[in-house]
């Protein structure tokens, strides 16, 4: 109980000079833990000396996680880090890293993540506790409208370990649109919000990739979804086919183009152009316009030795034809690789093999 005594004391003394103001507007997380803290049997196991009191809070939110005891943590780190990494000036911030990184690998392995909002909690948290890591570290103070913020150095440092969230490379850049109203400190209710953002993102991409046509792709063809477009009823694609035209929505695979009719509130059944085989395919860029005038240069021409008519398929777009120009390019792509595979014989499954065709003997 010495060790809960003297976190009490910690706490206390924060808590007088304000720097924990941000939270005591309510009843916070913190401080139900910090109460199940001291009140704990294991509190000796639950505290860390070397670091700060929001430091030895997250690492505790971290050992649940893990379900491994604070000192067991500390144990790990001190047998496996290197000397350099344990030297006193950077020794708590290395451990909070530590007891961070592993929490969140194996939480960010589990589904829907996101939608947690003690996970996205915990995140943030984590780049608080990372800028006052170690029981010397000044105590937190109010920096933009008197709610605590995070920095860049914290942000960059944490948030890449879930990759959804931030990658290396844009990680600064990123923090720069999301600070950018509050003066270069990250609020917790912009990075909240930022969160949600993407897993509406997630959610919707999940729906249409979740259609039969894409579940049957994945399962049935094992062919590889490369691009979709129209999935916005505002911009689909048009298919053009004799007179007829149909708005909806189409797909590119690694070996084929399927265009799915846009129904009141699902798509039909959809149309393969297949790419992959020897049919006398011509992909060319196409003229359109409304009852057969040749107006807009925004569509890509499909012809083959199956098809009894060509399909044109159009590309609307308020300015250029980039969007069109994007997908003739990819289509062709695809079409002149299946060329190669065929010239040179190759097992697609092994594109270094050569297969027996047309009593060719096979070799290495």
């Amino acid at each position: 109980m010495a060790a809960a005594g003297k976190t009490r004391t910690m706490f206390e003394g924060l808590v007088k000079d304000g720097s924990l103001k941000w939270l005591l507007g309510k009843k916070s997380s913190f401080d139900d833990e910090f109460e199940e803290m001291e009140t704990s049997p294991s509190a000796g196991k639950n505290f860390i000396r070397e670091l700060s009191p929001v430091a030895n809070l997250v690492v505790r939110r971290c050992s649940k996680i893990l379900k491994t005891p604070s000192s067991d943590l500390q144990e790990s780190f001190n047998q496996e880090a290197s000397d350099s990494i344990k030297i006193p000036s950077r020794y708590a911030r290395n451990l909070l890293e530590y007891c961070c990184f592993k929490a969140l690998s194996l939480r960010a392995q589990m589904s829907g993540h996101l939608l947690d909002k003690t996970f996205r909690r915990l995140t943030y948290d984590m780049m608080l506790a990372w800028e006052v890591p170690a029981a010397t570290s000044q105590p937190l103070i109010n920096k933009v409208d008197e709610d605590v913020s995070v920095g860049l150095e914290a942000f960059c440092r944490i948030a890449p370990a879930v990759p959804i969230i931030a990658n290396v490379i844009i990680c600064e850049n990123l923090f720069e649109v999301l600070s950018l109203s509050t003066g270069g400190r990250l609020l917790f209710s912009v990075y909240d919000k930022y969160l949600s953002g993407i897993e509406k993102a997630i959610k919707k991409m999940k729906s249409n990739s979740e259609s039969s046509l894409l579940f049957a792709i994945r399962l049935n063809r094992h062919e590889k979804i490369l691009e979709v477009d129209g999935t916005v009823t505002t911009q689909p694609v048009l298919e053009h086919v004799g007179i007829s035209t149909w708005p909806g929505r189409l797909i590119l695979t690694d070996h084929a183009l399927y265009f799915e009719e846009l129904r009141v509130v699902s798509y039909d059944k959809p149309k393969r152009y297949d790419l992959s085989d020897d049919l006398d395919q011509v992909v060319k860029p196409e003229l359109t316009g409304p009852w057969g005038t040749r107006l807009f240069d925004k569509a890509v021409f499909y012809s083959s030795a199956t098809l009894s008519e060509p399909a044109v398929l159009e590309f609307p777009e308020l300015k250029g034809h980039a969007r069109r120009d994007y997908w003739l390019a990819i289509i062709r792509e695809i079409l002149c690789v299946h060329q190669v595979i065929r010239k040179r014989r190759l097992d697609i499954r092994n594109p270094c093999k050569y297969v027996e065709l047309k009593g060719v003997g096979s070799r290495e």
